[in-house]
């Protein structure tokens, strides 16, 4: 992942909301499923699938992991989250 696209996602991510985060808060926040954090919603659902999945391989969140905050995410809003299994 390259330093330009990691900005990309967290510019995305972080726009709407006055509480910024960095990318390890972010990995922290998806890792440990915190669905309800605005910034992890908008990260499933504002980035594209392929930032996804480098960002989470990174940071070291396996692809199942990944797909389990996805589906857990798209279960609890009811919003189409392209990771979801």
């Amino acid at each position: 992942m390259t330093k330009t696209m990691q900005t990309a996602i967290l510019t995305t991510v972080n726009a709407p909301y006055q509480t910024m985060l960095d990318a390890d808060a972010l990995a922290l926040a998806i890792s440990q499923h915190d669905i309800k954090l605005a910034q992890v919603g908008s990260f499933l659902t504002e980035t594209p699938v392929d930032a996804q999945i480098a960002f989470a391989e990174a940071f070291g969140i396996s692809p199942s992991e990944l797909a389990a905050t996805a589906t857990e995410f798209a279960n609890w809003s009811g919003q189409p989250v392209a990771l979801a299994a």
